[in-house]
């Protein structure tokens, strides 16, 4: 054999390994999404099984009257409906959760090293009794962050339904909390007089409202607690001149940057049925976290 039909043989048989491969590859791939389907569909099954409903919203407290019937058959319909909105949801693919998971994960990290730097800057050059201020405001709105960073990291590593919505419910009710703190913190350092109070007043009963509607509703009512979100973050609009007038303008330029990425973000949020949209609108609330920290640095004066 001549040293061409040597090399000849061994491009086919490099070309034959390389397609066997690619065919293993792919029937592994088609194994698992057949199973993760087949998986899919048996919880489906269950959640929906007329028994098990029964079983859940029916009980013998819910039966003992007319009333208590009919609130079981009203508990156990919207059980149903929830149940087919979620089947129709696109599950995020196990590479989304994992970038997600690790994007929650740095924010989680980055508010940590946040809490070192802001309190240590508001110690050093905060004056008088504000010092006081910027040291509480600071500690109580980066710990929910981190809190709500670790919660959001759990809901996209965990694989077990119930806890991803547990997690998921509670990361998203931190969220409304977040806000009602940073703007406690506007209200107590740049907000001047009643206005100010009002606008806390209206922000705060907007995050509560936010966080009951989210612990009990989650998912159910998203369109509503991201228009919830949005109108209490951007509430403080309403008194832009005095926040342009106190605020030093690097931190008014990068509180503003952080309402618009957190805004972007929330957009790609919406867009769940497209692959990886979801996992860019973490990585918009991510920017908008760290302009946040750049907006309170430069606060401090």
């Amino acid at each position: 054999m001549t040293r061409e039909d040597s090399e000849a043989t061994r491009a086919v048989r490099r070309s034959t390994l390389k397609s066997l491969k690619a065919k293993k590859k792919h029937r592994l791939h088609q194994l698992k999404t057949q199973y993760e389907h087949e998986i899919r569909e048996v919880n489906i099954n269950y959640a929906k099984d007329p028994e098990r409903l029964r079983a859940k919203y029916a009980a013998d407290d819910y039966a003992r009257s007319e009333r208590g019937r009919r609130h079981a058959a009203r508990k156990i319909e919207r059980a149903r409906r929830l149940i087919d909105k979620n089947s129709k949801k696109r599950q995020f693919s196990l590479g989304e959760e994992i970038f997600s998971a690790i994007v929650q994960g740095v924010g989680a990290a980055i508010s940590i090293a946040a809490t070192a730097i802001l309190l240590y800057h508001a110690v050093t050059n905060a004056s008088g009794h504000m010092r006081t201020a910027y040291i509480a405001t600071f500690a109580c709105s980066i710990s929910l962050m981190i809190v709500m960073y670790v919660l959001s990291t759990l809901h996209h590593a965990l694989t077990a339904e119930m806890a991803k919505e547990v997690f998921n419910r509670l990361a998203h009710c931190f969220v409304f909390l977040i806000l009602g703190s940073v703007y406690t913190l506007f209200t107590i350092v740049v907000f001047d007089g009643i206005a100010g109070w009002v606008l806390f007043g209206i922000v705060w009963f907007m995050s509560l409202v936010g966080v009951v509607m989210y612990a009990i509703w989650g998912d159910e009512l998203i369109i509503v607690n991201i228009v919830l979100y949005l109108v209490a973050g951007w509430a403080g609009i309403a008194l832009v001149h005095q926040l342009y007038r106190w605020l030093p303008p690097q931190s008014f330029v990068h509180l503003f940057v952080s309402g618009a990425l957190y805004s972007a973000g929330c957009i790609f949020f919406l867009l769940q049925k497209v692959k990886y949209m979801h996992a860019i609108g973490n990585l918009f609330a991510l920017a908008g976290t760290m302009y946040l920290f750049a907006a309170l640095y430069f606060a401090v004066a």
